[in-house]
């Protein structure tokens, strides 16, 4: 029986979406986002590899999704069991399993990550209301806390102008899939009013891999950016999903788009209010805070495995802070507190887990030389669970962690930098990673928080026509969290180590012609106990990326693009005992045909040449990735 629950804990935890945000704020107002340090400053004088991914490149990239941008414009892998991009699991940084609970997302500075180890509905972020998306390589505790142990995601939604702006978008394809989404903001008085849904669905690549999504809401924004100024939003959103499961290699072999599993299925209704207001201080001094409140409940319905849940999520947070900004540089001190909780009705028994966790962090950047800067980051955080399991009062877990980060940055003119870093990091434990069954329902105590520590070196150099950058990295890891099936627990690694390096080259080749690559290079290992020596799995040695732009005429444009990532060993795989999964390449084609300044008709195929590949693995269980797939439709700005 612990075996059985055990297994379905972490089936239910792996689907779970996330719940949608949408945000925006008038130009006039100060932007209530949060940069790499928490600061108000360039991403260039930041001890960071910062890369900015803004509207026009989101628009070339072809992508109908966040995640296909995440692939084709940053070059990070994402892997999936369900065949689309929905609940897909973004990885940075070197690690493999649950990588997503060591990559901070942020929306307009809010946390999307769970406590648990739910997945993100990256399809409830809408695609057409992100104004840009910066890739934050790196661990990142010291200023955001907790999940920033890989890197960050922080996707930075549009504000409303002054005149009134609307866009709506339709298309269709494979798998017969459909989308359409639509956005409207404009000022009444001094209050600036934005509205926007989505619809999206698709048979699904696989069968029962079919998901829907509607989304909508609606954001209110006030004041002035020299007195104060404030927003208030709210979020609908509705998701069904069907859950597929893995295939054995003889399934596999007969046919790829099969399911074992045709009745699992998976739904969320969730809502989310925001709020946030800055107030301008005496001389150079600010205060600003934010507000988040989420409900959600998701039901799973998995008669393959005799399994019935209704969970509800609930989830308050709030983060006040003091910002200077001077000549002389720019500091924030501040507080997170966020309350979670997370109850669950199963058939076979019910149990609520609550989690607090209260941090403090500083965070400042400051000229020393003429040529150089330096910032730097600090945070000491708790956290406590507690809870019930079957009417069973569990203990209470405790732990307390600090983080630190400390860089300089060399401008070398013309935009050119260097740049170093080091930084201390941690991870807690997820909710559902802590709560053990026997020998009787607890919380384990013994299971501590990952902590590392990583160098940095970077650069980025622009020559002419061509623009050049990047990193190297070592990281030291104690006691990274994994779930060892041998012993069906997870359990702390004694160390795992990684090294990298990464390199980005754009070419601007004439003026309606450029190309680049993206290659990324990780070695992640494990340094001693059982597995000493092993590769961690599901973390691929390369990544790579090559893409081609080119303007056909001032109307036409194409776009080439072909990603390529290397072996690695399965997930659970810690002793290298089993398969690798095969390296692969996947290439994309995408067209854009412009009508006239308002309107646009795209085309584009993705997997073009129907490359038959593992998204992922666990032990013998396979996870085909989606075949050829074509898309067209229109988009329109008014």
């Amino acid at each position: 029986m612990r075996v059985r629950i055990r297994f379905i804990l972490l089936v239910t935890s792996s689907f779970v979406p996330e719940w949608p945000f949408w945000a925006g704020a008038n130009e006039s107002l100060e932007p209530l986002q949060v940069s790499a340090m928490r600061l108000e400053v360039p991403a260039r004088e930041i001890a960071a590899r910062v890369e900015r991914i803004d509207r026009e490149r989101i628009r070339q990239s072809g992508a109908t999704d966040l995640i296909g941008v995440l692939r084709r414009e940053a070059n990070l892998q994402a892997r999936s069991t369900s065949g689309n991009s929905a609940r897909s699991e973004v990885s940075m940084g070197g690690f493999g399993e649950n990588a997503r609970q060591r990559t901070l997302v942020l929306l307009d500075g809010h946390r999307l990550n769970a406590n648990d180890l739910s997945q993100l509905n990256w399809f409830s972020i809408p695609l057409a209301l992100v104004e840009s998306i910066e890739v934050i390589r790196g661990s990142q505790s010291a200023t955001f806390g907790n999940h920033a142990v890989g890197g960050v995601i922080k996707i930075n939604t549009l504000r409303p102008a002054k005149e009134s702006m609307g866009s709506l978008e339709a298309s269709a394809g494979s798998f017969d899939s459909f989308g359409a989404r639509g956005a409207y903001s404009q000022w009444i008085g001094g209050v600036g009013l934005t509205l926007h849904g989505e619809r999206t669905e698709s048979d699904g690549y696989r069968q029962n891999g079919a998901h829907d999504t509607t989304a909508g809401g609606l954001r209110l924004d006030w004041g002035s950016a020299d007195v104060w100024n404030g927003y208030l939003s709210w979020n609908l959103a509705e998701t069904d999903f069907g859950l597929p499961g893995d295939l054995n290699a003889t399934e596999l072999a007969t046919n790829r788009r099969q399911s074992n599993e045709p009745n699992n299925q998976g739904e969320e209704r969730a809502s989310h209010g925001r709020a946030g207001v800055r107030v301008e201080l005496v001389d150079d001094w600010a205060f600003d805070s934010r507000f988040g409140y989420l409900d959600r409940e998701v039901g799973a319905r998995m008669p393959s495995f005799g399994f019935l849940s209704d969970t509800v999520y609930e989830t308050f947070l709030i983060s006040p802070s003091l910002v200077r900004e001077t000549e002389e540089g720019s500091s924030t001190i501040g507080i997170d507190y966020v309350n979670d909780r997370v109850g669950a009705d199963t058939n076979f028994d019910d149990s609520s887990l609550r989690r607090r966790t209260r941090g403090a962090f500083v965070s400042t950047s400051r000229p020393l030389f003429e040529e150089w800067t330096w910032n730097g980051s600090a945070r000491v955080e708790s956290v406590r669970t507690s809870g019930a399991y079957g009417g069973t009062a569990l203990n209470g877990v405790s732990e307390n962690e600090w983080a630190g980060s400390l860089g300089l940055v060399r401008k070398l003119g013309g935009g050119n930098r260097a740049y170093g870093a080091v930084r201390r990091c941690y991870r807690y434990p997820a909710t559902d990673e802590i709560l053990v069954f026997f020998p009787t329902y607890s919380l384990n105590p013994d299971l501590r928080p990952e902590t590392g520590y990583e160098v940095e070196l970077g650069m980025d150099w622009e020559w002419e026509s061509l623009t050049l950058g990047g990193r190297v990295f070592r990281q030291w890891m104690r006691d990274e969290i994994i779930y060892d099936s041998a012993s069906f627990a997870n359990l702390n690694l004694d160390r795992t180590r990684r090294v990298g390096l990464g390199f980005s080259l754009e070419w601007l080749v004439s003026e309606g012609l450029s190309a680049g690559m993206r290659y990324e290079y990780l070695r992640a290992r494990i340094g001693g106990g059982a597995y000493g020596g092993a590769d961690v799995p599901l973390v691929p040695e390369s990544l790579l990326r090559l893409f081609v732009n080119l303007d056909l005429s001032d109307d036409l444009s194409l776009r080439l693009g072909s990603s390529y990532v290397g072996k690695s060993f399965a997930g659970g795989d810690f002793a290298n005992a089993g398969f690798e999964l095969d390296d692969y390449w996947l290439h994309d084609l995408g067209v854009d045909y412009r009508l006239g300044e308002q309107a646009t008709v795209f085309a584009g195929v993705d997997n073009l040449f129907d490359e038959e590949y593992l998204s992922t693995a666990y032990g013998t269980g396979l996870y085909p990735g989606a075949g050829r797939g074509g898309r067209v439709g229109l988009r329109y700005s008014f």
